[in-house]
């Protein structure tokens, strides 16, 4: 009953990102079809501008453009959860349950973590679709393997608003401090290129982990990779520490 509440009160926001991506991928993949354009357009098989195309729009559109609206969209998801709970004071007849207070706040963050997946995979699947459409042929199937950074780097920021909403005990002030710490990360690589010392932000994580996916970067960032998955941990135990400490 509890994961159906949690699912009902993020399926507005769910669907608006839905929609969001929806459209998203068919500009795209419009713009993309231009003869002549920056992504080389060629229909009908193999060409000189099947890699740049699927390149392109693997490491910069859906490592980047698409990555800051899956972020975004985290930042969404993640507050409502127990945002309500402190808005509408239910935390008393929760906690009065035969349940640890854990297992509320693990089933809460699951069903974002389901929900973001489905974005995620709404992302991958039609840029995925939409570029084999275009071209005539699949250049690589490992460009649905896109989905493991995109979901990754979007469970950390989910997570991080998840953990300040139980910090602040409100949704507002939660998905406000998650957007400051957001802007700090992806703006920290200008001041480092300025400054001299290095510093990979999510948005860098995802780039890298599309780059690999469309076949233009030689590895996977794997120990980004498990950065990002004990972030995304500590952020949910740091969570249920908050929550176990929290009166109603």
């Amino acid at each position: 009953m509890y994961i159906w509440k949690c699912w009902r009160d993020t399926r507005v926001r769910l669907f608006i990102h839905l929609i969001l991506v929806s459209v998203l991928c068919a500009l795209v993949i419009a713009f993309t079809a231009k003869t002549g354009g920056p992504a080389g357009y060629q229909r009908g098989g193999p060409g000189p501008g099947v890699p740049n195309m699927w390149t392109i729009n693997g490491k910069g559109v859906l490592g980047g453009l698409f990555s800051l609206v899956i972020f975004f969209g985290a930042l969404s998801l993640g507050a409502p959860g127990l945002g309500e709970e402190f808005r509408e004071q239910t935390l008393g007849f929760l906690f009065t349950r035969p349940r640890r207070r854990s297992f509320w706040v693990r089933a809460c963050w699951l069903v974002g973590v389901c929900e973001l997946g489905v974005v995620v995979s709404l992302a991958v699947v039609g840029m995925f679709g939409g570029l084999t459409y275009l071209t005539g042929y699949v250049y690589t199937w490992r460009f649905l393997a896109a989905l493991a950074p995109l979901w990754a780097g979007a469970i950390v920021v989910y997570s991080l608003t998840y953990f300040m909403t139980a910090v602040a005990r409100s949704s507002e002030k939660g998905i406000s401090y998650s957007l400051g710490i957001l802007m700090v990360d992806l703006l920290l690589p200008v001041a480092a290129y300025y400054w001299h010392f290095h510093f990979v932000s999510i948005l860098d994580f995802t780039m890298a982990g599309c780059a690999w996916a469309a076949r233009s970067a030689p590895a996977f960032p794997v120990g980004q990779f498990i950065i990002c998955a004990a972030l995304a941990c500590a952020l949910l135990l740091g969570t249920q520490f908050v929550m176990e400490r929290t009166e109603p």
